[in-house]
């Protein structure tokens, strides 16, 4: 994974994925699924689940955004 800093004070990361999971990222963002769906790009999706994972791991993700 290799990240590089935008001008907005951001990181874009780019990262490999496998094709079954591109297959997933597809299906909910072409609405393929019966429950809202409150993301309209793949990098809002990948966001959640890194937040996701974070909390599953136990990790206070707040804390962390708030230290920025």
């Amino acid at each position: 994974m290799i990240g590089t800093k935008t001008k907005w004070n951001m990181i874009q990361v780019s990262f490999t994925v496998y094709p079954e999971h591109t297959k997933i990222i597809e299906k909910i963002l072409n609405r393929e699924y019966s429950k809202p769906i409150a993301h309209k790009s793949a990098s809002e999706i990948v966001r959640r689940a890194i937040e996701h994972y974070a909390m599953f791991l136990g990790i206070d993700f707040e804390k962390i955004k708030s230290e920025g």
